[in-house]
């Protein structure tokens, strides 16, 4: 297996080209981030797959976050409070942008979605996307996905660990 870092100029132009291809039905499927999905699902195409499904066939009980936030232990104990407020502040966006249509609207321009049921569908699974559930579940779940990626991948895929590094997970004061 060949892993090549590309820069996020080159994944936006590759994504879009594999976009067209799928609208024009050059291609049959392919895997994408959510959001294109979306615009995908926009102009009539069908999603073949979810990724919380890809997760359990691989093991999971539940869904994981695929993308977070990624901080330095020691400066994260340092400033607990700052970092607890942080993840807090954006838990309540993600629940406004969840049950707010209103959000949406005013979001619009800025994603540049402006047909409704366009909108409606960014809605839906950006709201699918959020995990709602216990850190030690997610956590759990999480280590199971990295075995099977550093089982398959090896150490090209997943460095020389062959384990989810402790710490992964950060757990709000407040919080478990």
């Amino acid at each position: 297996m060949s892993v090549t870092r590309v820069s996020s100029n080159q994944l936006l132009v590759t994504q879009a080209l594999l976009l067209r291809k799928v609208v024009f039905r050059e291609s049959d499927a392919m895997l994408t981030f959510w959001n294109f999905c979306a615009d995908l699902e926009s102009k009539g195409q069908k999603r073949a797959i979810a990724m919380d499904d890809v997760m359990k066939g691989l093991g999971a009980k539940g869904p994981v976050a695929i993308v977070g936030y990624t901080f330095e232990g020691a400066w994260a104990a340092r400033n607990r409070s700052a970092v607890d407020r942080f993840l807090e502040a954006a838990r309540q966006a993600k629940d406004i942008l969840a049950s707010s249509e209103a959000e949406w609207q005013r979001l619009s321009p800025r994603i540049r979605v402006t047909d409704a049921s366009a909108l409606a569908i960014y809605r839906q699974r950006y709201g699918e996307g959020i995990v709602r559930r216990p850190i030690a579940e997610e956590e759990a779940d999480a280590r199971a996905l990295y075995r099977v990626l550093a089982e398959i991948g090896g150490a090209e895929l997943v460095g020389p660990a062959r384990e989810l590094a402790a710490g992964t997970f950060y757990r709000p004061a407040a919080g478990e």
